[in-house]
């Protein structure tokens, strides 16, 4: 059986006021073709399928299209499950007639095992607080992170049990959307739980065949393991990933899954690489065209119109200056150094600090912070100390996101 993983598409997003439908709408495109032309069985998709829990109507109408050219195809089954960022009541309105077009759709936790045919998945989305533990008062910090990663252990535990009672001697697969310890993360993810606290290790997956993970947006593998990884966003969600390779992954199972131990190769992993473990699982990276360049530039002020000569035409930059002075028309010097090729969404300085200005502040806007780093910016200003308020605040901020995304 032939497989492909992708997550975190975030339909609807936007980068410093930018729409991003065209490039989600090549994207669509580009997947659907390669459905049809890498003959695929069945699609995963790990995850915050939307940026939002109320996404514009355009985005939803993208999602939409795209389930109809999937019916069309006729040849793939498909699994999607809910992000932190998707509504999981939104995504579960139409799964009992998606349902109808093999399109398995779970918004939240529950009875999540589908049987594929040739595979068995346990098709997990993101466990929201309430899913895994009941708050009590008084509890500190440390108790919090214990039940909760003690709680997704104990889910994906039933769930493996579950899925090899169905399978019997069939590859079975785990989908999930959170944060694996030792991942790469980039600037464009939010905290997926209280501080973080839902991050767990790898070991948790140990019995399935192939884990397919959503949340964290570079392509990666985990812990050195080919078989769990992060399939990553197909286009670039901030200028942290622009040099990262956007892919999908492609795998190939085997009759007789979970029946020997995996072989982690010795060598770097390649895009273009088609990894076999054993008798069970297949991998191969297949790389997605990129429709708009992402590119972040490091510039002299002597120099800048040199430097600046390689961005790609039509790419949107974020440019940053070393200067030795403040210029207070920076923006407009580097606007005319690049001759109208590229659209610069960002202008930054890199001064001494010694010359530093008010105006010229080196820290991170607040489009570029989360609700929580805003509040610890606060606390830190009016030189508040004690964790007591940020436990306060980081649980009120939980349950605000809990009924968002319901």
């Amino acid at each position: 059986m032939r497989l492909l993983h992708t997550a975190d598409w975030h339909l609807g997003a936007r980068l410093i006021e930018r729409d991003r439908l065209a490039e989600h709408a090549a994207f669509v495109d580009w997947l659907i073709e390669t459905l049809r032309t890498e003959k695929i069985d069945a699609l995963l998709l790990s995850g915050d399928v939307f940026d939002a829990a109320n996404p514009p109507q355009e985005a939803v109408a993208l999602y939409f299209d795209f389930l109809k050219r999937l019916a069309d195809l006729k040849t793939v089954k498909t699994v999607i499950t809910g992000g932190n960022h998707d509504s999981a009541s939104h995504l579960n309105a139409p799964r009992d007639l998606l349902r109808r077009f093999n399109v398995h759709v779970f918004g939240h936790a529950g009875d999540n095992i589908v049987d594929l045919g040739d595979a068995v998945v346990a098709a997990v989305p993101f466990l929201r607080e309430r899913d895994l533990r009941q708050a009590v008062a008084g509890e500190t910090m440390g108790e919090v992170h214990q039940q909760v990663s003690g709680a997704i252990r104990a889910h994906y535990a039933a769930q493996l049990e579950a899925v090899r009672a169905l399978a019997k001697k069939r590859p079975v697969i785990a989908m999930g959307h959170l944060t694996v310890l030792g991942a790469t993360t980039s600037d464009s993810e939010r905290d997926i739980h209280i501080g973080n606290l839902g991050c767990v290790g790898a070991d948790i997956f140990d019995g399935f065949d192939y884990t397919a993970l959503g949340h964290l947006h570079r392509p990666q593998r985990v812990a050195g393991n080919e078989t769990i990884r992060y399939s990553g966003s197909p286009i670039p969600l901030s200028f942290s990933e622009a040099a990262d390779a956007k892919s999908v992954v492609i795998i190939e199972t085997q009759a007789g899954g979970n029946t020997a131990e995996v072989r982690k190769p010795q060598s770097s992993e390649s895009q273009n690489s088609s990894l076999r473990f054993s008798n069970l699982c297949g991998v191969k990276l297949l790389p997605i065209p990129s429709t708009r360049a992402l590119v972040r530039v490091k510039a002299n002020r002597a120099t800048l119109a040199a430097d600046l000569s390689n961005v790609p035409a039509g790419a949107w930059a974020e440019i940053t200056v070393k200067l030795d002075a403040p210029e207070p028309d920076l923006d407009r010097q580097v606007r005319e150094a690049s001759a109208g090729r590229f659209e610069i969404l960002k202008v930054l300085a890199d001064l001494p600090v010694s010359e530093t200005a008010p105006w010229q502040s080196t820290a991170p806007t607040l489009h570029d912070l989360q609700p929580r780093d805003v509040f610890r910016e606060l606390l830190h200003e009016k030189h508040i100390e004690g964790d007591e308020l940020t436990v306060v605040f980081d649980e009120l901020l939980a349950i605000r996101e809990s009924r968002i995304t319901q």
